[in-house]
């Protein structure tokens, strides 16, 4: 289960780090914005760093189906936190 669970993690984080680097490219500017970490039992995911967006511990993803443990894809969950934390931080105001 954990490998099933660290693959998802790892293509999901991969994919969208490959859409941050190719907007920011055109900037000249290159930096992950999703992280991975895992100590080979639990998965962590962060956004920029502080924000953690995931944990295999505390999976907080809809359920498409809960009799088979099926969840939405991890891509369009981290997607919509992700968007979540960037409009609370462009509609900041100092």
């Amino acid at each position: 289960m954990i490998y099933e669970k660290t693959n998802e993690a790892l293509r999901s984080v991969e994919k969208l780090n490959q859409e941050v680097y190719e907007y920011f490219e055109r900037y000249g500017l290159s930096f992950p914005l999703f992280e991975l970490k895992t100590d080979g039992f639990s998965i962590i995911i962060n956004f920029m760093g502080q924000h953690r967006l995931w944990s295999s511990d505390e999976d907080e993803r809809e359920y498409i189906n809960e009799e088979a443990d099926e969840y939405e894809p991890l891509e369009q969950y981290l997607r919509r936190e992700a968007q979540e934390i960037i409009n609370q931080i462009s509609g900041m105001e100092l």
